[in-house]
Order: C-alpha cells, then structure tokens, then sequence
C-alpha cells in the first residue's frame, strides 16, 4: 500500500482540523473548570509524528524530561515508518506508531480514520498524566493531546497558528534557536544555552546491521574495509525544493571517484530511488574510483550503519544529515531555502554550507514549511558551486587522511557553520 502524500494530509489538517478545533471548544471550556493539581508524572507521553531528523534532534529534549520526571515512564508516538529508527535511539521506554500506509481515494482515509480511532481509544485507556506535543504546528497532534484526557499536555504557540487553544501549558516557537533548543525548551530544560553535540544521543546500528551493509558494498564492487563517501542527494517529501541540483551531486560523485580515487556510495529510500538513479546514471563511467548506487536498497537501520561507516557524508538539509552528525561522522549539509540557524546539523564534526541570496530562507515551521520561491528557481542552492562542495569535502576527507595536503585549497565567499556554530572561517559573502 501507498502512503497518503504529506500535502494531502497537511490540508486535511488545515480544512479538518479547523473544523474539529471549533467544534470541540465545549470540551475545553469544561476541562478548564477542572482545577485539581495534576499528578506527579508517572505516565508521559511524547507526541512526534513527522521528520526523522526532528527525532534524532528530539534526543536532548528527552533526557530533559527524564531529569524532570525521574520516576516516569515515556511513551513516544509517531509514525510507523519510524519505528525502527526510535527504537533504535534507546531512549524511550515504548513505542506507540500510527501508520499511514492505506493506500489512496475514500477506502484510503477511511482505513486512516479508523486506525486513528482506535488509537485514540487505546490512548485514552493509558491514562497518561502528561503529554508533550512535539509537532510543530498541527491541529491534529493537538487534537491527539486532547484526546488522551491527560490533566497536563505541553505544545508550541504561535499567534499565527490557532490549534484550538487545547494545550495547558504552551511555548512559543523561537526561530532564532534551533529546532533541538526549541524541543528542550517545550520540555522544561532551557538553561540559556545552546544545544551541544553532546546532548544528542545517536542511533546505535547492530552488529548485524553494520554486516549487512559491508557485504551489500562488496557485493556491489567495493573491496572489503576501503573507506568511502555517502552522497545524499534527496529531501524529505515535505520540502523537495532543499535538493542541491542533481547536476552537482553528479558531478560531485564523478571528480571524487575520478580525481580522488575516493569510492562514493549514493543513498536513498525506495520512493527516492528512481530520482537517485537518474543522479547515478549521469555520473556514468569513472576511471579510476567507484560509483555505487544503494537507493532503495537499505533499511532505516541499515542507513544508519552506512553513514556510521563511512568516512564523509555529503547531504541535503534532512533526516539522514542529522542521523550522520550526531553518529560523529564528518558531516557536509547543504543549505538553500531553510535556515541552518535552525536546522544546521549538531556534531563535533559537522559543517553547514549556505550561500543565500536576499530571499533565503523562505521555508519556515509556522508555514509548514512549504517554500515561496520569488525567483522561480533554487538561486539559494545553485548558489552552492560544485567547486564549494568539493573543497569542504576535501577538508574533512584530509581530516580523515584520505587525500593529500596538496588537494585542501583555499576557500572564501562562503557562510560556513560548524557543529551548529559559526565557524572559525566564516567568510562574508561577495
């Protein structure tokens, strides 16, 4: 079965969830006139549907909750096709999944509406004495906290965004902190500083999962223990507009399999696979290197092994980018419409590239996250030359002593982040 497309469901948040919201003020009027003191947190529930990346940068919020509920058990909520990846965070104590997967048209969102009642029924039943919604704007996980019948449930606010007023406590969202400080901050851990590389706990893939991939890059040419580079060429389906053009990634995969002699291992779900074809049969044949096609080939943790093996890993603004960051692992993210302000990945080795014209960013949570672009095509991202790319790929492969000294060039005209900060070689922009 499909999955409903995410613009689907986002209208039908926005037509649905109006309705709903409206149409359940009754139901908060009478539970505010319930002024008993909620109970001490025994039971908390944590609600993150969306964004694979927003969980792993989910982490540190969760540690927070743990030093503010010590006795309390966490229950996390999101979609099934998460699951794997959570649980192998280590961090929650259950795992709750809605899944999305009902294939489309009316027998498509009856099968949806029908799993969601009975997940809100199977809520209800739990008892949960407090809920965090971590979504950033929807109704329908404020509808979710609602339903539980929880005494106390947290959610962000946003004057622009009316989700029905149904959380008791709320917490404005900053956008001039990133998304894990805002996650933390709704949990009750703001301490006036900003998250640390550190403070991520990192998905740990299993023995058998780092096995699979090195027989899987064997089996497809690559010669056992050679280091290689993972390119990321895709974005979540949520935001299409944050891919580099294929163009570049191509280009940027044949001179490091040519000029490097570097083996590049391009990745990608198996709805992303045919556009990662398309960027694998561009590079075309190299003479000196390997260029390997894994698209659609690896599971959720079988990534995570991929990107913890590799030596550089090279990548949109996504899930993937921030898995690989918080694994430690020399990480390149490239920015265009969204703001690594926000988004930059957190890691001790991590780098964020953006170049961006006078209209960028133009992707925000508090529109959820849907690009306008004024120019009417990615000058942010084509702002980020093959030449650029290649350079800080070389920095961290020479950190990593896979290209001589002599490959490092000088660079300039570039807004660099690292580790979530400003780097030491922040240069203005011509």
């Amino acid at each position: 079965m499909q999955a409903i497309p995410m613009k689907r469901l986002q209208a039908a948040d926005q037509v649905l969830g109006v309705v709903l919201c409206a149409l359940l003020q009754p139901v908060r009027w009478l539970r505010a006139l319930r002024r008993n003191p909620a109970p001490i947190a025994r039971n908390v529930l944590l609600i993150k549907f969306w964004g694979i990346g927003s969980l792993q940068l989910l982490t540190p919020a969760v540690n927070a909750l743990r030093r503010r509920h010590p006795d309390a058990r966490l229950t996390l909520l999101t979609l099934a096709a998460n699951a794997e990846f959570v649980r192998g965070l280590g961090v929650f104590d259950e795992v709750l999944t809605l899944d999305v997967q009902s294939g489309r048209g009316p027998a498509g969102w009856f099968r949806i509406h029908t799993r969601i009642l009975r997940l809100l029924a199977g809520l209800r039943r739990r008892r949960f004495d407090r809920v965090y919604d971590f979504e950033f704007f929807t109704r329908f996980s404020a509808l979710v906290s609602l339903a539980t019948g929880a005494r106390e449930t947290s959610g962000f606010a946003s004057p622009h965004v009316n989700r029905g007023g149904f959380h008791r406590r709320t917490v404005p969202f900053n956008r001039y902190w990133h998304v894990a400080r805002n996650f933390r901050a709704l949990a009750g851990g703001e301490n006036g500083h900003e998250v640390e590389p550190d403070d991520l706990v990192p998905f740990t893939p299993t023995d058998a999962q780092r096995a699979s991939v090195r027989a899987k890059l064997v089996r497809a040419g690559l010669p056992a223990g050679r280091p290689f580079v993972v390119l990321n060429p895709n974005a979540g389906e949520l935001s299409l507009e944050r891919r580099w053009p294929a163009t570049s990634f191509a280009e940027l995969a044949r001179v490091l399999a040519n000029d490097d002699g570097v083996p590049v291992v391009l990745v990608g779900s198996p709805s992303e696979a045919e556009y990662v074809h398309s960027i694998a049969a561009r590079v075309g044949d190299v003479t000196r290197g390997h260029v390997l096609d894994l698209s659609g080939q690896l599971s959720v943790g079988e990534l995570c092994a991929a990107l913890a093996d590799a030596h550089t890993v090279v990548t949109n603004d996504s899930g993937p980018m921030h898995i690989a960051a918080a694994l430690a692992t020399p990480t390149i993210g490239l920015f265009g419409p969204e703001t690594p302000v926000m988004y930059g990945p957190l890691g001790e080795r991590a780098s964020a590239l953006w170049r961006p014209p006078v209209c960028s960013p133009c992707i925000n949570v508090h529109e959820n996250k849907v690009a306008n672009c004024v120019r009417g095509f990615p000058e942010c991202l084509v702002n980020l030359s093959v030449e650029v790319v290649l350079e800080e790929t070389r920095a961290w492969m020479l950190d990593a002593e896979l290209v001589p000294a002599a490959r490092r060039a000088a660079r300039g005209g570039l807004h660099v982040l690292r580790g979530g900060m400003p780097a030491d070689r922040e240069h203005s922009i011509p």
